[in-house]
């Protein structure tokens, strides 16, 4: 991940940046950030993640990789690695605007390219904008860091199970994300 200017960049300018194929520009407090195409592994993760995610949901909903959002109307663009969202979010999202909005559940997976500062910032933007569940999975130690506004993170390993409080009654085994 690398800084590309040092002038705080505006929304609007943000919009202009011409794409670069496989990079993903983010926008930070204004710090326009280009994000390198994520590793095998990290797909993996954000794949069974996402696929297990929208199981659960019972089609109440449903998640996605790679899901960019606008936590707030200026200096802020973000992607999730998984971000799961009800249905009736999914159909808030048929425009051709960038509505600002953040996914009640984000999964971020660590990597060379997201370290945990950059994701102490998104958490904060994500909260900020109403995010109930933020979860940081390390493929290193192979474990699930679960935060929720106003409460302590509870860091789960390889036997625990993550209790996924915007889906009363999900759990998620920890063991499905690093088992052979």
């Amino acid at each position: 991940m690398s800084t590309l200017g040092t002038a705080l960049t505006t929304w609007e300018d943000f919009l202009q940046l011409p794409e670069v194929e496989g990079i993903h520009h983010e926008l930070h407090d204004g710090e326009v950030v280009a994000v390198p195409p994520p590793k095998p592994i990290h797909v993996l993760i954000q794949h069974l993640l996402a696929q297990w995610l929208t199981m659960a949901a019972e089609g109440k909903g449903s998640a996605a990789q790679e899901f960019s959002y606008r936590p707030s109307a200026n200096l802020q663009f973000w992607y999730a690695d998984v971000a799961y969202l009800p249905n009736t979010d999914w159909e808030a999202m048929r425009s051709q605007e960038y509505p600002v909005y953040a996914p009640p559940l984000i999964i971020e997976v660590l990597s060379p390219s997201n370290q945990a500062a950059k994701i102490q910032r998104q958490r904060i933007a994500a909260f900020s904008a109403g995010t109930q569940e933020f979860w940081v999975v390390d493929p290193d130690s192979q474990t699930a860091e679960v935060s929720v506004p106003g409460s302590s993170s509870a860091v789960y390993g390889m036997d625990d199970t993550v209790r996924v409080s915007i889906l009363p009654g999900a759990g998620f085994p920890v063991r499905k994300l690093f088992q052979p």
